[in-house]
């Protein structure tokens, strides 16, 4: 480490290394440039929140290291982000109103930032069928503490016009009108990553701006509220992907029977980056850069502009019908 250096003094560092491509016009969306770009982020719970999968009360859990231990997926995280990503752009007006997320029958609808981004696919029949792949992924993220340790069970009742308590014909309480849900306390932390792949800077900074603005996951969340805050503290940049998962951290964590998550990612991504990361003050002025970035209606309209620009440049034969 150079004269006590610690990680990229700015952005610009890692472009001018050939570690990052400033945008995606200098990018050809159909070759694979081999460069990674991995954000480490810290996921707090600052309310109750649902994790649930097969079953509709359980909380999703494995067990590791002798204890059950909350379980989240991937697609929890990734669904979200991508839901916040596409109000952003519609916030914009940058966005054809046609498109619905999941319901693409023409592929023309594809042509946009959102699904350049995070992959999307067009159910149309014949040439009208048609699928780009995602340029970023979500790996799962684990519990530290043990799965009692940080979930509660709480009963609901399912009320009639009336406000009373479901009940049948005869008199009865129905089965469905008492139920009960397991949630995850507030106060908990998730080590995760988000891995880009042959993306630019404005990608990421998309990216970015949707992790930051994502406030709610899991199930019920219309009925929740806000649930959890995102910090980012460390965005790493490499020619070829790094092995850092969110469990490869939380298995030192309980080997070592210690839990400092921010100390411990930073930790990780210095071994597995040198200085090739951000983190710091050089950080935080680039997510200053981002948050004004998507705050701005006019430049999200660039913004789109120039990623459909390149889409139909890059995939001409992708888009005939």
């Amino acid at each position: 480490m150079k004269g006590g250096r610690f990680g990229m003094e700015d952005i610009s560092e890692a472009i001018e290394r050939g570690l990052l491509v400033r945008s995606v016009q200098d990018l050809d969306l159909r070759k694979n440039t081999g460069l990674f770009i991995k954000v480490a982020i810290l996921s707090e719970t600052k309310s109750f929140f649902i994790c649930r999968n097969n079953e509709p009360t359980e909380t999703t859990a494995e067990t590791f290291h002798n204890y059950d231990r909350v379980v989240v997926p991937g697609p929890k995280w990734r669904g979200a982000e991508r839901a916040t990503a596409l109000t952003m752009f519609r916030w914009a007006d940058a966005i054809n109103q046609e498109y619905n997320r999941n319901a693409v029958t023409r592929k023309i609808l594809l042509k946009n930032p959102v699904s350049l981004i995070y992959g999307d696919s067009s159910t149309g029949s014949e040439r009208e069928a048609a699928s780009i792949a995602s340029r970023c992924y979500y790996d799962w993220s684990y519990s530290y503490e043990p799965l009692g340790a940080v979930t509660e069970r709480f009963i609901h009742n399912s009320l009639s016009d009336t406000g009373t308590i479901l009940m049948d014909k005869e008199g009865k309480v129905q089965r469905n009108a008492i139920y009960n849900v397991q949630y995850i306390k507030p106060g908990v932390k998730f080590v995760r990553f988000i891995s880009l792949e042959n993306a630019s800077l404005d990608i990421l900074k998309v990216v970015i701006a949707a992790t930051i603005r994502t406030t709610r996951y899991g199930a019920r969340t219309s009925i929740l509220g806000d649930n959890m805050q995102n910090t980012i503290l460390a965005i790493g940049f490499s020619k070829g992907d790094r092995s850092i998962t969110s469990y490869s951290v939380m298995e030192e964590a309980w080997n070592s029977d210690s839990w400092e998550p921010e100390k411990l990612i930073i930790e990780q991504m210095k071994s597995s980056y040198g200085n090739d990361f951000l983190t710091g003050n050089a950080l935080e002025s680039f997510l200053n850069e981002v948050k004004s970035l998507s705050s701005n209606r006019e430049e999200m309209r660039t913004l789109s502009s120039q990623f459909v620009s390149k889409m139909e440049q890059d995939w001409s034969d992708f888009w005939k019908v």
